[in-house]
């Protein structure tokens, strides 16, 4: 089985109270050393988190990009354990009419450039191939987020035609599952892909706020993968109140 979780781990902000990062940063190294995912993708990646979570797990190589003007600020990072895997592939793009400008946006974006990190993962155990695609899209309006998320499909597209494999888009769309985002997602992509995640009723919870509970974190795979044996669960841990993240961390376990 292939193990991958998507986390939106969330910048460390003393406003969070006893959930700010460095009151549960013990708790999450602890939960990902428990549970031994294969890859992690998180969002809301800084370097102080990430600089933690890479010593504090010296069992996985973490890809880091981050997407302000001067490749600093918030960013995504993927998360792969050194013994199961070699990094074939790493790119990382902006979501925007010049996706390799640094910093750039669409037009009517909020003020917070978007990223998508590309990774390509071998497998070595038996050489399988299989790319990721973790994205963060924005929290504005969904105009951004489907010009955002059709930019990330016509990447996929783009790498489909040149070498096929097993595919995952997967992160934070900040996106509804009845929003037009996510209609674009299973009715209008270039690509077929399936929403492995459509049994998941909450992924966002606000450090347990029940008034803020939604989902908009999302796992899709290629249809071909989609088919494939699989289940997915969420990471709800919760003590003395503090939890993982203000979302649920999704596992996917698929028989790839």
């Amino acid at each position: 089985m292939l193990n991958i979780v998507t986390y939106n781990i969330r910048f460390p902000w003393d406003g969070d109270g006893i959930n700010s990062f460095v009151h549960r940063s013990g708790m999450v190294v602890s939960k990902i050393k428990k549970e031994a995912p294969d890859v992690i993708c998180f969002q809301e990646g800084v370097d102080s988190n990430i600089d933690h979570l890479s010593d504090a797990l010296p069992e996985y190589h973490i890809v880091f990009n981050q997407r302000n003007a001067d490749l600093g600020g918030e960013g995504l990072a993927t998360a792969y354990r050194k013994d199961k895997f070699r990094l074939l592939e790493l790119d990382y793009f902006w979501l925007s009419p010049t996706p390799y400008v640094p910093a750039s946006r669409f037009e009517g974006q909020s003020s917070c450039p978007r990223i998508c990190q590309s990774v390509t993962l071998k497998r070595r155990s038996d050489g399988k191939l299989f790319r990721l695609y973790n994205i963060h899209l924005d929290h504005v309006g969904d105009a951004a987020r489907i010009l955002g998320i059709k930019a990330v499909l016509d990447r996929v597209a783009h790498d489909k035609s040149k070498m096929e494999l097993p595919f995952f888009i997967l992160g934070d769309f900040n996106a509804l599952p009845h929003s037009q985002t996510i209609d674009y997602c299973n009715n209008g992509s270039p690509v077929p892909i399936a929403d492995l995640t459509r049994d998941i009723p909450v992924s966002f919870h606000g450090f347990g706020n029940k008034d803020h509970y939604s989902k908009i974190d999302y796992i899709y795979a290629d249809e071909q993968s989609a088919s494939l044996e699989s289940s997915v669960c969420i990471w709800d841990d919760c003590k003395n109140g503090i939890y993982l993240s203000d979302h649920y961390p999704i596992s996917l376990s698929i028989q790839l």
